[in-house]
């Protein structure tokens, strides 16, 4: 009886199995794989910058490592900007153990992303490179390879999947604490992004660059790296080529997504939602139009905006920036509960980095005043310039100038930028004076420093040890 009925299970259990059997999908993916790192492999570049740093009040050099890719049968290479930032002089390392130097075409903070142009003679056929794809395109699920030099591991490759494509992350969140990812979200993946793999790219089984390797967060949890789009790394890279610069629109507004905010602002059911003016940056054209802090763009330059969750804030930015400089852009603005229109005249983006100066006598490295600190960090305007380090024991130390000070002026000279600042360091030096008088604003107030410097006979400047990161 047991025979029976064991046969009887057994038939069942035939009858109501799939007809077909899918067949093993994971040699057809290991193919998919070697197809497509053959592709690119040959267009991966180890990068070792030497960058020039400013650290606890001194200037020195650093080697780091990073990643590229090159994408241009003439020897253009993509990268990132944190790669090659400050870089005195840049080595390329070849997928066939050539170092070539390379010179540096044009940075992008914004983006995080920089140009690299090889030095050597274009080969006959052209330099190995890797197609560009549509980053537009991708899916949430898609497999993916992440390439470039973990660690300093040159030509590592790692694999995983796409993990979302419209990641937003705030730039008080990034762990450099730098304003990228301004005009983009960004892709998340779960293959193995590390210090090393910047710059490299993320590609599609199809054996095409759909993203620039950037960030990973190894603090806050594993397999979470981020990439920036090949859409925008594409549209950055044909400016830097083009002028070494990428020339933007501003118009001074922080905006804020109209998620929980509909019934505050008098939204009601809009088709779309429009974005919240947070607030407004002193001088800007969004002051000057008249803008205010809880106005409510429904239009701009006659396109509906539509801001209901975060993660679509960087597309605004991006078609504001995208905005001729200079062109009267008409906006329709809701203002407690009532529409109006307004016209605002965009300007030029500032740049956003400033220079660095040491100055071995005192003790002590300044940074220029750009408007992207000045508003960061709520001054009234962009004089000055900022303390970035003091060395210990020197007389910018003794004096107590701390790091973050704002010198305002030198004896009685009110300094204006950078070069204003060097040019009245320099006369103080020259002369050897031995008491300088330094207004500094320290936070909110304002404070008075007298510094006692003693000069010796110059001596030739003594490199620091050049020491190795991974970028």
């Amino acid at each position: 009886m047991r025979t029976w009925t064991s046969l009887a299970v057994l038939a069942a259990a035939v009858l109501l199995a799939p007809a077909t059997v899918d067949a093993d999908p994971g040699p057809q993916l290991q193919n998919q794989v070697f197809r497509a790192r053959d592709m690119v492999m040959p267009s991966l570049v180890h990068i070792e910058p030497i960058l020039e740093v400013f650290r606890m009040g001194e200037r020195g050099n650093i080697a780091v490592t990073g990643s590229g890719v090159i994408f241009s049968a003439d020897g253009y290479v993509l990268t990132n900007n944190h790669v090659v930032e400050n870089a005195t002089r840049v080595t390329c390392t070849l997928s066939d153990q050539r170092e070539i130097a390379a010179d540096l075409i044009g940075r992008d903070p914004l983006t995080d992303l920089a140009v690299l142009k090889l030095r050597d003679t274009t080969p006959p056929d052209g330099w190995p490179h890797a197609v560009l794809g549509d980053s537009n395109a991708l899916q949430v699920g898609e497999y993916v390879m992440a390439m470039g030099s973990p660690l300093g591991l040159s030509r590592s490759l790692s694999v995983g999947v796409i993990s979302s494509l419209d990641r937003f992350i705030p730039a008080s969140q990034m762990p450099s604490g730098s304003p990228t990812g301004l005009y983009n979200t960004w892709i998340q993946t779960d293959a193995a992004i590390n210090p090393g793999n910047s710059g490299g790219p993320l590609v599609s089984l199809e054996g095409k660059v759909i993203g620039i390797n950037a960030r990973a967060i190894p603090v806050f949890g594993e397999n979470i790296g981020f990439a920036i789009p090949v859409s925008l790394a594409r549209e950055v890279a044909r400016d830097l080529i083009a002028t070494g610069e990428v020339q933007r629109s501003w118009v001074g507004v922080h905006w804020q997504s109209t998620e929980n905010l509909a019934g505050f602002f008098n939204l009601g059911d809009r088709d779309h939602q429009g974005a919240v003016v947070g607030s407004i940056t002193h001088g800007s054209p969004a002051e000057e139009a008249g803008l205010e802090a809880g106005d409510v763009v429904l239009e701009y330059d006659g396109e509906p905006v539509n801001v209901l969750f975060e993660e679509q804030i960087p597309a605004l930015e991006k078609r504001i920036a995208s905005t001729p400089v200079g062109h009267q852009v008409p906006l329709r603005v809701l203002r407690r509960g009532h529409e109006q229109q307004i016209t605002m005249t965009t300007q030029r983006r500032a740049k956003t980095e400033g220079g660095q100066k040491d100055h071995p006598e005192w003790g002590f490295t300044v940074r220029e005043v750009t408007q992207e600190m000045a508003t960061s960090l709520n001054l009234a305007g962009a004089g000055g310039v900022m303390l970035t380090g003091v060395k210990p024991g020197s007389f910018a130390a003794e004096a107590g100038l701390r790091p973050g000070d704002l010198v305002l002026s030198l004896d009685d000279i009110e300094i204006e930028d950078l070069a204003h600042w060097s040019q009245a360091a320099q006369e103080a030096v020259e002369q050897a004076s031995s008491r300088l008088l330094l207004t500094v604003k320290r936070g909110p107030v304002r404070y008075f420093v007298v510094l006692k410097p003693i000069y010796t006979q110059p001596t030739a400047r003594q490199a620091p040890a050049s020491s190795r990161k991974n970028s």
